[in-house]
């Protein structure tokens, strides 16, 4: 406890950028022309030497073989990705400027390029320039989440930049991921400036959902399904039966109510009661019927009833989530979508998605293709689809496309 208390303190008051001569971290031409291709995350392994001495959170540079500037990175020794990535330029400073320049900049697009009002991913990492910092938008009230000792030295000006923007008026931490740990960060979780409001009323199309940044999961709700939610709604329409499996807060299967379909949805306990609270919220009661318990064993029992559904929506949670779980993984995935496709009618649509960022999209469409052909179903590919477009993924980043969301014709 002692020990959690000092890292604690130690990030929440920050230190200033030493002004010794930076570390320098050599790297070999292979991963020189990586960082050139747009590469940001560097790992010990890759590192041939290091000259000087950084803190963790501290800038250091990397440099080829004889010393010549590359980039400018955040150090973290001790961890596998020893180095991330901020700036490509020798003489930029890494300061509040740069900060509030960056977040600024990510804010106005999502506003006023893609025009996503105000509930969306305001910042995502790397992609807007700043490594391991996260920020989802919710109407007057920002989420904050970083993975980055770099970027934990300036929580509090990230909060005050936020509370500049037109708008916002509380800033919450979701600092509280097992992630943060490893990393040797705190892990936290709170109002750290503006009101004390943490819940909120968003606006998806047609459909709106109580949000509790602070108790719900992740930056406190799923934004990055919301396109694919608003997609499959298009599908629905009045007399079709939507199967919404790990409906969570009911995202999929409310969209789907609100285009006419009738709706049953799965899920632990727990979480249909916000689904409950969010069908009462659209007035959508009576288009929806809930099924509490393990999304395996309820559709097992569907299947015994021979329960048909025009479309359903399959949205789990990561069964993958570190390289040592992909095979229990796998085998978690092909169960479920195997039962969802027994459960589809001929010509009706299963919309499948997988969020785990240690399975590719490759080996998730050949899990598929083995749930399908051991349910006994042709199937084919309607839509390919992924994170909504305020995830911006960097073109040469392998695991940036996480989400993996097919809409399937099933027959």
């Amino acid at each position: 406890m002692a020990e959690k208390k000092e890292n604690a303190k130690q990030f929440s008051q920050g230190f200033l950028q030493s002004k010794k001569a930076f570390a320098k971290l050599f790297i070999g031409k292979s991963i020189e022309r990586e960082i050139q291709k747009g590469t940001r995350l560097i790992y010990g392994t890759t590192i041939k030497k290091t000259k000087g001495e950084a803190k963790k959170g501290e800038i250091a540079w990397l440099v080829d073989e004889k010393g010549k500037f590359i980039a400018q990175a955040f150090y973290n020794p001790k961890n596998a990705v020893i180095a991330q990535i901020v700036s490509l330029k020798e003489k930029e400073k890494i300061d509040e400027g740069f900060l509030q320049s960056k977040i600024l900049k990510a804010s106005a697009f999502r506003s006023e390029t893609l025009k996503l009002g105000t509930t969306h991913r305001m910042f995502y990492g790397e992609a807007d320039g700043i490594p391991g910092l996260l920020i989802d938008r919710f109407n007057n009230i920002c989420s904050v989440q970083i993975s980055c000792p770099g970027v934990e030295i300036w929580k509090q000006k990230i909060a005050e930049i936020l509370l500049e923007i037109q708008g916002v008026e509380t800033v919450v931490e979701r600092n509280d991921s097992r992630n943060r740990v490893k990393l040797g960060l705190p892990v936290m979780k709170g109002v750290i400036a503006g009101n004390k409001k943490t819940q909120t009323i968003i606006e998806e199309g047609k459909v709106k959902f109580e949000v509790d940044v602070l108790r719900g999961h992740k930056t406190g709700f799923y934004l990055d399904q919301r396109e694919n939610r608003l997609r499959l709604a298009e599908y629905c329409s009045e007399g079709k039966e939507m199967l919404d499996v790990f409906s969570y807060t009911g995202g999929f299967g409310l969209h789907a109510a609100a285009s006419g379909a009738n709706v049953t949805m799965i899920d632990l306990p727990e979480a249909l009661q916000q689904a409950r609270r969010n069908a009462k919220l659209n007035g959508l009661e009576d288009k929806i019927s809930f099924i509490e318990g393990n999304a395996f064993e309820q559709t097992e029992k569907l299947i015994s009833k021979a329960e048909k559904f025009d479309i359903i929506s399959c949205d789990p949670p990561a069964f993958v989530q570190k390289s040592e779980d992909l095979e229990k993984g796998k085998k978690a995935y092909h169960q479920i979508n195997y039962n969802c496709f027994k459960l589809v009618k001929d010509g009706g649509i299963l919309a499948t998605s997988s969020c785990s960022h240690f399975l590719s999209e490759m080996e998730f469409l050949d899990l598929l293709i083995a749930a399908a052909a051991n349910a006994g179903k042709r199937v084919s590919l309607v839509e390919k689809r992924f994170q909504s477009r305020d995830h911006l993924t960097p073109i040469a980043s392998k695991k940036g496309n996480y989400l993996k969301c097919y809409f399937l014709r099933v027959e």
